[in-house]
C-alpha cells in the first residue's frame, strides 16, 4: 500500500511527461530506470537489502528523483533505521518537494517540527508576478514570442489552432492552421514568425484518421502568410524550439530527439538521436552559441558541446531539482526555468558556472497560487514574460475539456533582479 502511495505522490511528473520513445539501456536515463525498477521489485518482494542498494544506485544517477527519495525513506523505515529515513526525507523536502502526510502515515514515525517547517516553506508564496494579460474562453495558450520594437506579443492557442498578436491596443489573429493543427513553439527572426506545428487531439476538429506531418513554418506576422516550411517525416511531433544565434533547434517529442536547422536553411538534421532523452522540452544556448542546455522533463538538464559533439547530464545541487522543467531561457549567464512538473508550480533561476558545466545554485523566484500549469516563457531585458496559467489543467485523462469556460489563461511578467 505504501509503495503505491509513494509512486502516486510523484505522479504529477510522470503524468506530464510525454515520452513514448525507446531509451538506450546504457544511457544514464536507461541505467536509472533499470536500478529504480530493480529496487521497487526487491521492495515489493520484501528484499530490503537489495532494494536499498539498487535505489541508492539510482539516486547516484538522479539524486533529485522524488520517487527514489521517498522509496529510500520507506526502505529505511522498514529496516528500522529511523535516522537514515529522516535524513532522506529531509533531502526530499530540501529539494523543494511536498507531500500529503495524511496519505503517508508511516512517515509520521520520523516527522518533527523541522520537517514540518520545511514542508510549510515549500508551499509558501515566493516573489511577485505582474499580470500583463488575461485571455477569456478555453484557449489552451502554450507558446509565446515577443517583438520588443513593436511591443507585440505572439501567442499560440492549441484549442483553436490559432496564433494571435497581442498589443496594448488589443488582439488580432495572425494565422489559423489547418483543422486539428496548432503551434507548440514560437520564435521571431528578421521580422518573421517561426512556429513548430503538430496535430493533436487537444485541437478542435482534430481527425485521428488523417496523417499530418509536424512542421517548422515561417510566417509573415503582418498577414499570416506561410512563406516556408520544413519537415522531417510523418512520424514526428515537434514541440519547443530555440531560435539560436546561428541555427534553429527543435524538440521532437515522439522520438525524444533534438533536431537542428543549420543556418536556418536546408534540411532538419538530428543533433541528439533517440535513446537518451524521454521528453525534451526547453532548449537554450550560451552567449557564445557554443553550448546548449536541453531540459528533459523526466531526467533533467543536459549540456551539449556543439564543437566537441558531446553531451553530459548536469547534476543538480543538493538543495534543488532540475526535473519537470517545461521551459528554459537565458538571462546573462543564468537560466530561468518554468517548473510545472511538481506542485506548487514555480519559476526558478539556475546560477550557472561560467562554462555551464555545473549548477551553482537553484533559486525559486516565483511560487504562487496564481500559477497553473505554466508552459513557456522568454527573457526580454530584465523581465521574464511567460504563460502563467495555460488551462492545460482543464483537460481530463482522456484529453477532454472539464469545463467549457475555465478560468482565463494568464500571461505574467517577473522583474529579474
Amino acid at each position: 500500500m505504501l509503495l503505491a502511495a509513494t509512486l502516486a505522490a510523484c505522479s504529477v511528473l510522470g503524468a506530464t511527461g510525454a515520452g513514448a520513445q525507446t531509451v538506450d539501456p546504457n544511457s544514464e536515463l536507461g541505467q536509472f530506470r533499470d536500478r529504480r525498477t530493480a529496487g521497487m521489485t526487491a521492495l515489493d518482494g520484501g528484499d530490503l537489502a537489495t532494494a536499498s542498494q539498487r535505489l541508492a544506485q539510482a539516486g547516484v544517477i538522479m539524486p533529485d528523483s522524488p520517487s527514489v527519495l521517498l522509496l529510500r525513506t520507506q526502505v529505511s523505515l522498514q529496516q528500522k533505521r529511523k535516522t537514515e529515513a529522516r535524513k532522506t526525507m529531509a533531502e526530499y523536502l530540501g529539494r523543494g518537494y511536498v507531500l500529503d502526510l495524511a496519505r503517508h502515515p508511516d512517515f509520521n514515525a520520523i516527522w518533527d517540527a523541522d520537517l514540518e517547517d520545511q514542508l510549510a516553506s515549500n508551499q509558501s508564496g515566493v516573489g511577485e508576478m505582474h499580470v500583463t494579460a488575461t485571455l477569456s474562453g478555453f484557449t489552451l495558450t502554450d507558446a509565446i514570442a515577443y517583438a520588443p520594437t513593436s511591443e507585440q506579443m505572439f501567442l499560440s492557442h492549441v484549442r483553436s489552432g490559432k496564433v494571435t498578436a497581442l498589443t496594448a491596443a488589443g488582439s488580432r489573429d495572425v494565422v489559423s492552421f489547418r483543422p486539428g493543427v496548432a503551434a507548440y513553439g514560437l520564435g521571431l527572426r528578421d521580422n518573421r514568425l517561426w512556429a513548430t506545428t503538430a496535430a493533436t487531439r487537444q485541437t478542435k476538429t482534430y481527425d485521428p484518421k488523417l496523417t499530418i506531418s509536424s512542421k517548422v513554418v515561417v510566417i509573415d506576422p503582418a498577414n499570416g502568410q506561410i512563406l516556408q516550411s520544413f519537415t522531417a517525416g510523418d512520424d514526428r511531433r515537434f514541440g519547443h524550439m530555440l531560435m539560436g544565434r546561428d541555427d534553429l533547434y527543435v524538440a521532437d517529442i515522439t522520438h525524444g530527439e533534438i533536431l537542428r536547422l543549420n543556418g536556418y536553411q536546408g534540411e532538419l538534421q538530428v543533433l541528439i538521436p533517440e535513446g537518451y532523452l524521454d521528453s525534451p522540452m526547453g532548449i537554450v544556448e550560451n552567449e557564445e552559441a557554443g553550448v546548449l542546455i536541453v531540459a528533459d522533463f523526466v531526467s533533467g538538464l543536459y549540456r551539449v558541446d556543439l564543437a566537441a559533439g558531446s553531451m553530459m547530464r548536469i547534476l543538480p545541487p543538493d538543495n534543488g531539482s532540475t526535473l519537470g522543467f517545461s521551459s528554459i531561457s537565458r538571462h546573462g549567464n543564468d537560466i530561468i526555468a518554468i517548473q510545472n512538473g511538481f506542485e506548487p508550480n514555480r519559476v526558478v533561476r539556475l546560477r550557472m558556472s561560467d562554462d555551464w558545466s555545473q549548477i551553482v545554485e537553484v533559486e525559486t523566484v516565483l511560487r504562487s497560487k496564481e500559477l497553473s500549469q505554466p508552459t513557456q516563457g522568454l527573457v526580454t531585458g530584465d523581465h521574464f514574460i511567460f504563460v502563467a496559467r495555460s488551462q492545460w489543467d482543464n483537460l481530463d485523462g482522456q484529453g477532454n475539456a472539464v469545463n467549457p469556460e475555465p478560468a482565463p489563461a494568464v500571461i505574467g511578467a517577473l522583474k529579474l533582479q
